[in-house]
């Protein structure tokens, strides 16, 4: 993706590689409510963050669910990847399927929290990186 620069030349927008964690447990999934004053302020997501300098992305899942929810996770297979431009930049999110090995959760970060089952995940408002994943959790929890 590209935008023209100030000279009308097209210019590469810079890439954020995001991941997010669908932590199922029991049959549902954890979502994570944004704060009022984050980006995409009040929307859903699936908690993560951004992947650091040197860290891989399961390595920067581990850490981000540490630091926001204060859990320990096994991170497994990816399920999907969405694809947004906000401020002038484009943000790659790789959300993976996720298992709770430890820890006591807490929200850190975030205003509020939910486990979803299937047919709750449309009842949220998403942001628009995680929607693409939408289809493959649902399809996740009903088959559990």
């Amino acid at each position: 993706m590209s935008l023209l620069d100030r000279r009308g030349t097209k210019a590469e927008l810079p890439t954020v590689h995001v991941v997010g964690a669908a932590i199922l447990q029991d049959g549902a999934c954890l979502a994570v409510q944004r704060g009022e004053d984050m980006t995409t302020p009040l929307k859903w997501e699936f908690p993560g963050g951004k992947v650091e300098s040197g860290e891989s992305a399961p390595q920067a899942l581990k850490r981000e669910i540490l630091e926001e929810l204060a859990l320990d996770i096994d991170v497994l297979e990816l399920l999907g990847q969405g694809t947004v431009v906000q401020r002038e930049r484009r943000i790659v999110l790789d959300v993976y399927r996720a298992r709770i090995t430890g820890g006591l959760l807490q929200l850190r970060e975030h205003r509020a929290l939910r486990w979803l089952v299937a047919q709750d995940l449309e009842d949220l408002e998403w942001a628009p990186a995680d929607q693409p994943i939408l289809p493959s959790v649902e399809q996740l929890l009903r088959r559990s």
